[in-house]
């Protein structure tokens, strides 16, 4: 495997929530579009997007995890 470049993002606790909410919505269109692509036999196509779909929801997890820190140590939300 290659190696893997990192990148720091700043967002503020809003821009969190907004990003979860938006790949959430993302996620649940992905299951009736795979469900979709099955249907008409396009087998390879639903793999790939179900493997898309898991990677965006590891990463919905890191953000939520993200913003449970960020709610900690915070007074405000």
């Amino acid at each position: 495997m290659g190696s893997v470049e990192t990148c720091r993002l700043a967002l503020n606790a809003q821009e969190i929530r907004d990003l979860i909410e938006a790949a959430l919505v993302c996620e649940c269109a992905n299951v009736h579009s795979m469900s979709s692509l099955r249907s008409q036999g396009l087998y390879n196509n639903a793999g790939k997007l179900e493997k898309m779909n898991i990677r965006l929801m590891q990463l919905v997890k890191k953000l939520q995890e993200a913003e449970g820190k960020l709610g900690k140590g915070s007074s405000t939300k």
